[in-house]
């Protein structure tokens, strides 16, 4: 008798085990965010290790990615999909080659997240965390126009243009929007383009690689600059613009008014030495802090926070969004950072 209790209660405890441990793999199932991100720059890649930790620490279990190409991040998308995650976040290399690559995703209903570039052409984007890039666009614009005092007629000033990859959506919405705010005062001479290199494709500078703006300040320099001063470069990250600095001292030349973007430590010294101007803080926690409250509300089956239903247009649908603000950093507040 004693025996078959025993063999009872010991059965007992082994389902008992096994249900909970299904529970356990059900909760985990109910889990499961994949992320595929570039490694293209060291921001990508601390990104992606800020999110991974803190959604592991939230008892998630994150399929990372990365990857150096576009047709590398297409074939690690798929990958990631055939484990029908509960939601993906993407970081675009190239914001319009993920069209054929996410009708898996509808397949799967799998929700997609976009996290700091917008993906292009696709219905199958859910939500998309950035920061305000008209803003940034803005804040660029508005800070020439009063360090130049345009409006009270300043100039004129020689500036020249520089945007980023082609690729990015982002850089051709901060760049438009500098230059449709600029327009009216290159039309009327108080900033004179001496190159005529005022648009995307003349300015852009291939896949983001600040090297790669290198032989184009050469140039400028020598056939426009050698008589000339050149008063104010829109540069279009921090990078970018040491690499102009760079140049533009070697050569000699009086440092002009530069801008940037991102809030990289080497542009704030540069700033505190009186080189680069003032650049556009993107705070990369404030950023990783709101894409992961939208990653658990989107598990949860509930509506994320969005701050605006009507700025990203894809091409197929308006993207929800949540815009951060980033912030204008220059010698007035440097010490702050």
């Amino acid at each position: 008798m004693k025996q078959v209790k025993f063999l009872i209660i010991t059965a007992l405890l082994i389902f008992t085990a096994a249900l909970t441990g299904c529970g356990s793999a059900d909760n985990a199932d109910s889990k499961k965010v994949a992320i595929c991100f570039p490694n293209t720059t060291p921001s990508w890649q601390r990104n992606s290790a800020a999110l991974q930790d803190q959604l592991s620490a939230d008892g998630f279990t994150v399929d990372v990615k990365s990857s150096a190409t576009v047709e590398e991040q297409q074939q690690q998308i798929k990958d990631a999909l055939q484990a029908k995650p509960n939601c993906m976040v993407i970081g675009a290399i190239d914001s319009a080659a993920l069209v054929d690559v996410l009708e898996n995703a509808k397949t799967y209903n799998v929700p997609i997240i976009a996290f700091d570039r917008i993906i292009l052409n696709t219905d199958a984007l859910s939500y998309y965390a950035s920061f305000d890039n008209d803003a940034i666009g803005e804040a660029q614009a508005l800070y020439f126009e009063a360090a130049l005092n345009l409006r009270n007629g300043g100039g004129p000033y020689n500036i020249e243009f520089f945007a980023g990859g082609a690729a990015d959506n982002n850089a051709h919405i901060f760049f438009n929007t500098v230059k449709e705010m600029l327009n009216p005062y290159l039309k009327n001479g108080q900033l004179v383009c001496r190159s005529g290199q005022t648009d995307f494709n003349s300015a852009s500078v291939k896949d983001w690689q600040s090297e790669n703006a290198r032989p184009r300040i050469r140039e400028l320099l020598t056939q426009y600059y050698s008589g000339e001063t050149l008063h104010v470069v829109l540069a279009p990250n921090d990078e970018i613009a040491g690499v102009i600095l760079d140049e533009i001292q070697k050569a000699g030349k009086p440092v002009p008014l530069i801008s940037g973007l991102d809030g990289d430590p080497k542009a704030f010294e540069r700033i505190r030495n009186g080189q680069q101007t003032f650049t556009i803080a993107k705070d990369p926690d404030v950023l990783t802090a709101k894409c992961v409250r939208m990653i658990k509300a989107v598990v949860e089956g509930v509506q994320p926070d969005i701050n605006d239903v009507k700025t990203y247009n894809n091409g197929v649908k308006i993207v929800p969004a949540y815009l951060c603000t980033p912030q204008i950093v220059d010698k007035t507040n440097v010490q702050n950072f």
